[in-house]
């Protein structure tokens, strides 16, 4: 079982990693996968199920955009038309924090968005015994509605889960529909304020049977998302290296230079790393909160240089 005890101190190196800095304009990447993920390959893995077999080597992660274009809120365009503010949750573990520090850069105040951290480390759909994400979630947005969320959870999720008197092993029929129900009820919650919802899915890890684990459970949770109608972030092709291999350091795509994503637990990313996996959220957010402004007869804010990774 692996449990993430570092996510403290994973969410600490994140905060220095942009310290000093503000906000950090990088140059453009393509915008994350957004599913299929690799198909799945006879192998054993501590799942007792099939691993998820290594994509092909990248030269570059390339992906396709996809703009949260549905029917909009009634309600989120009330709240636009009050304040002209597109107000962002960022629900998830010790991985969410780092997401919601990247998001909280890329989408600034001046430019019309309000990115709230609801994550906390430490927890997960397995864990509900120390921690119900679904209540939470809604004692939360009882307090501060939100116009969009971005979820990643998972990390801590790699163990079996107790449940109606009975231990489900991971990736079991059990977890699996305890955990599914799970994270329908949690979707649900954060879809009330009238929210869209992305979820982004973890990086490849350094440790192969931990990362196998990781691709079982992402695998999953991309068909789960699926069912809901709500865009999966795929973020292995955006954390593996030109030989499809896990890389402390990527290449820069616009100067071609190594440059360091992960911390040194082979685990979580630096700050860089999280503004690389949600650059493309960010880009959807922008295009959705235009549409909710021109919905509301809101005029758009002074135009901010966007922020991109590497």
């Amino acid at each position: 079982m692996a449990v993430l005890v570092l996510g403290l101190i994973a969410g600490f190196v994140v905060g220095l990693s942009f310290a000093g800095h503000g906000r950090i304009e990088l140059p453009a990447i393509p915008a994350p996968t957004i599913s299929p993920t690799p198909p799945l390959a006879p192998g054993a893995s501590s799942t007792g199920r099939d691993t998820v077999a290594p994509p092909a080597p990248l030269a570059s992660p390339s992906a396709s955009a996809r703009t949260v274009d549905g029917a909009l809120d009634p309600r989120v365009i009330g709240r636009m038309r009050r304040d002209g503010v597109l107000r962002v949750g960022v629900f998830g573990d010790s991985f969410g924090n780092g997401i919601w520090d990247a998001l909280y850069r890329q989408l600034p105040k001046s430019d019309g968005f309000e990115v709230l951290k609801f994550a906390k480390e430490a927890t997960g759909f397995t864990r509900y015994r120390t921690l119900d994400l679904e209540q939470r979630a809604r004692e939360q947005l009882r307090q501060q509605p939100v116009d969009a969320v971005v979820i990643s959870f998972g990390a801590n999720d790699n163990q079996a889960v107790f449940a109606d008197g009975h231990l489900h092993p991971l990736m079991s029929d059990g977890w699996e529909q305890v955990i599914g129900d799970r994270i329908d009820s949690f979707v649900a919650a954060v879809r009330s304020t009238g929210a869209v919802v992305y979820w982004v899915g973890l990086p490849v890890m350094r440790d192969a049977q931990l990362d196998a684990d990781m691709q079982a459970m992402d695998a999953f949770y991309e068909e789960r998302m699926r069912r809901l109608g709500v865009p999966f972030i795929d973020s292995r092709p955006l954390t593996l290296d030109a030989g499809g291999k896990y890389n402390a350091y990527l290449p820069d795509l616009k100067t071609g230079k190594p440059v360091l994503m992960r911390t040194g637990d082979g685990l979580h990313m630096i700050g860089v790393g999280y503004q690389r996996l949600t650059n493309g959220v960010a880009t959807d957010l922008r295009r959705y909160a235009d549409r909710v402004r021109q919905a509301a007869g809101r005029p758009a804010p002074t135009a901010t240089p966007t922020g991109s990774a590497n």
